[in-house]
């Protein structure tokens, strides 16, 4: 296999334009001074216009999961309750990180391939008053399912628990207002619909939440993942070394702005709009091959699809086949799912016809080869029918 002409069509991460890539083989800069400074604040405001956010931003120096780490030891102390909503792998997460800091960790549960409701998030603030933070992941990629916030969100500040929302592979593909959801932690990363390299994990911070962080019995126990940490030298080094007390990657950032610019001169509704088409004409082509799909229409992601194996078919040999044999990289499910899905992505640069019609080609050879019974020929076409 040439890696070389590798296609990316997994949830994150995502392929990175020539421009973006380019960046990474630019001279190496220091990460202090005006120059830095500069390209610093450039990405944070360009962030934050993505975002759709006023609050404080900050981009730390790991990846997504550091975020995740840092809301749920900021929203609650140890001995205090948090909701986690979770219906799949990232929800797993949360709850083990939650466990791991000492809080008290209430569930609401959906199966796999069914999204968290806001009826589910009322019944359990209803039973527990004590509950003083909740942890949500909009688009769970486990499984290719999304949850719909404003509900969530809405009941979320109505009983003044703090809100923590993993968009970590939606942000940046899919409308998410932090401000009018009233998000109090809004969590991404730089690798999947931000489409450039991994390595930079980004946190919002609302008003609300530095108010119960200031209110805290004790202060949290961390330093690198400490928000304290990072505002007091933002705020004693603004001109020098605003991101903090850490090194930063200046050519993940500079990747990161020149992808940045990419998706702001498309134009967010525009954006928007191209992943919610991608989707609908990929989940027509897998129909039209006679393949079954994961999720049901209303909650699908709008930035990966699970399609479900055909009986007899091996996923690992379907994904090998793809992979040596056409050059298309796909995953496969997780945990419960490992064994019955594959899963492709659509977010960024993939969301797209010059990368979706050679996926839905690939999977078509490859499946008749292992002998499943798909309809052949047809999909490619109900996809750029569909597209338009």
């Amino acid at each position: 296999m040439n890696t070389k002409n590798l296609r990316l069509m997994i949830p994150g991460p995502t392929e990175v334009s020539p421009a973006a890539r380019e960046q990474l083989a630019l001279p190496i800069r220091p990460h202090y001074g005006p120059e830095w400074c500069q390209l610093y604040y450039g990405v944070v405001d360009k962030l934050k216009r993505v975002f759709q956010t006023a609050n404080d931003l900050y981009v730390l120096a790991a990846t997504s999961s550091a975020t995740m780490e840092m809301a749920i030891s900021h929203a609650a102390e140890p001995g205090e309750k948090i909701l986690i909503c979770n219906n799949g792998v990232f929800g797993d997460r949360f709850a083990e990180m939650a466990e791991m800091l000492d809080l008290r960790v209430i569930t609401a549960r959906s199966e796999y391939g069914r999204p968290i409701t806001a009826d589910q998030v009322r019944e359990a603030l209803d039973a527990d008053a004590d509950i003083r933070a909740l942890a949500v992941v909009h688009n769970e990629s486990s499984t290719g399912v999304e949850s719909e916030l404003s509900g969530i969100t809405a009941l979320a500040a109505e009983r003044g628990v703090l809100s923590i929302v993993d968009c970590i592979s939606s942000m940046g593909g899919v409308d998410v207002p932090t401000d009018r959801l009233g998000i109090d932690f809004c969590l991404s990363g730089s690798q999947k619909c931000f489409q450039a390299p991994a390595g930079l994990a980004f946190i919002s911070v609302s008003p609300k939440a530095w108010q119960r962080i200031r209110a805290r019995r004790e202060p949290v126990h961390a330093w690198y993942l400490s928000l304290d940490i990072l505002k007091r030298y933002q705020e004693k080094w603004p001109k020098w070394h605003p991101q903090g007390p850490n090194t930063a990657s200046v050519p993940l950032y500079l990747a990161l702005n020149q992808a940045l610019d990419e998706i702001l001169a498309e134009g967010l509704a525009a954006r928007f709009a191209r992943h919610v088409r991608a989707r609908d004409a990929f989940r027509a082509a897998v129909r039209a091959m006679g393949l079954q799909l994961f999720v049901e229409d209303a909650v699908a992601s709008k930035t990966l699809t699970a399609v479900c194996l055909p009986a007899g078919v091996d996923g690992a040999r379907l994904r090998d086949g793809m992979l040596t044999r056409h050059g298309i990289l796909v995953s496969g499910g997780i945990d419960q799912t490992a064994d019955t899905i594959v899963r492709v992505g659509h977010l960024g640069h993939t969301a797209a016809t010059k990368y979706l019609v050679p996926t839905i080609q690939a999977m078509e050879h490859e499946l008749a080869a292992l002998g499943a019974g798909v309809t052949k020929g047809v999909a490619a076409k109900v996809f750029k029918k569909e597209i338009t």
